[in-house]
């Protein structure tokens, strides 16, 4: 396995548990979902500096032909405060046929940068 670059990003898609109270209640009222402030990954928390971009995935209900479009999933591209960027994303549904648990995990860290510190 070779090491990172700094500005390599890894691929990661696993789910995070966002900080309970850091989320705005703002977008929550225009039926967005909202960007935690803080999250823990790996048993380590991260805290979000700044949100760079931020991205709305629709599709067509189930498998009709109608015109009718549902918002399925949000991306952010974030800065965090260890100077690393990620690309989060939060599922607006659970899949159909996923068990209570997986149900609930609706945040997960799509990829993030190589940490920047020396090693």
């Amino acid at each position: 396995m070779t090491a990172l670059g700094p500005n390599d990003e890894q691929f990661v898609s696993e789910p995070i548990t966002p900080v309970p109270g850091s989320f705005s209640t703002e977008p929550m009222a225009a039926g967005l979902a909202s960007l935690p402030r803080a999250f823990t990954w790996r048993n380590r928390r991260y805290e979000i500096i700044e949100c760079i971009r931020h991205e709305k995935v629709s599709a067509p209900e189930g498998h009709t032909e109608g015109k009718e479009r549902y918002l399925r999933r949000q991306l952010f591209l974030v800065r965090l405060s260890t100077r690393q960027t990620a690309t989060l994303y939060v599922q607006r549904q659970a899949r159909r046929g996923a068990s209570p648990r997986a149900a609930r995990r609706r945040w997960f860290l799509y990829s993030i940068q190589a940490d920047p510190r020396p090693r």
